[in-house]
């Protein structure tokens, strides 16, 4: 499985490989042999559907964007098996209480609101919400 990770260069750069981008599609999918389409990804990040199509083939993502790419990785690494993989795309894209109504896919784009997700997750996982 490919991992996303940050540069420890610096902190505005960001590496995204395009397998990684495909990865994350598949991860994101409820059938492992098939990843969400790029239009779907397009439309779960707000971004064009050219924008993704660029990335897969070796363009690189801004740096924003690339780190909300990371927090992604990271907050599906988490959800593990917590979350059905025919449920993830709606886990990330629906409005949740813990979140104070946001969407984790919107709260990603800032390391504050990843944190918000990740603590979330992570009092999920380990039963604090039980």
């Amino acid at each position: 499985m490919k991992r996303l990770k940050v540069s420890d260069r610096t902190t505005s750069e960001v590496p995204v490989a395009a397998e990684a981008i495909r990865d994350l599609r598949r991860r994101l999918s409820g059938d492992s042999e098939r990843p969400i389409s790029q239009q779907r990804f397009s439309q779960l990040l707000g971004v064009a559907l050219s924008t993704v199509a660029r990335w897969e083939s070796g363009g690189t993502p801004d740096p924003q964007t690339a780190k909300k790419l990371v927090a992604l990785s990271q907050a599906l690494n988490i959800l593990g098996v917590m979350v059905r993989p025919e449920h993830r795309l709606a886990f990330f894209e629906q409005q949740h209480p813990l979140l104070l109504g946001m969407r984790p896919i919107d709260l990603l784009g800032s390391e504050s609101g990843a944190k918000q997700v990740f603590r979330v997750l992570e009092g999920a996982r380990s039963g604090g919400f039980a």
